[in-house]
């Protein structure tokens, strides 16, 4: 009965060890990070924050508006603004799904989170965008 029971217990951990994450993210900052071939992207400009700071309750969770710049063999081909809001990402997810057929975008979302009473500096915000 001991050895079943190893036996069954070491299968299992085989297997939850063997299941690897999947999950790719990209990061796309302000700064000209820009690939040789195919589409890479920049962060121009974030042109609003109403997001809820930590530490604060709010009754809207509110939204980030920036303009986000797509480049393709290091040639600008397009200028878009988009909303990242924590309850509805589907522009964002789809506007980036065109560039990414193949894969399957699972959250787009805006670094750093806005903390109460501090001011963060435009600089420092990026872009997340995370596939399954």
């Amino acid at each position: 009965m001991k050895n079943i029971f190893f036996f069954f217990l070491l299968i299992f951990s085989i297997s939850v060890f063997a299941q690897e994450s999947k999950q790719k993210s990209i990061k796309i900052t302000q700064k000209n990070c820009l690939a040789k071939k195919g589409y890479s992207f920049r962060l121009k400009e974030v042109t609003s924050d109403s997001r809820c700071p930590q530490g604060v309750q709010c009754i809207w969770a509110g939204e980030v508006q920036l303009v986000v710049l797509v480049y393709k063999d290091k040639k600008m081909v397009e200028e878009t603004k988009l909303t990242v809001s924590p309850n509805n990402n589907e522009e964002a997810i789809n506007f980036f799904a065109k560039y990414y057929p193949t894969k399957k975008i699972e959250s787009v979302y805006v670094l750093p989170f806005p903390i109460h009473k501090k001011i963060l500096d435009k600089k420092d915000y990026h872009l997340v965008v995370n596939f399954v």
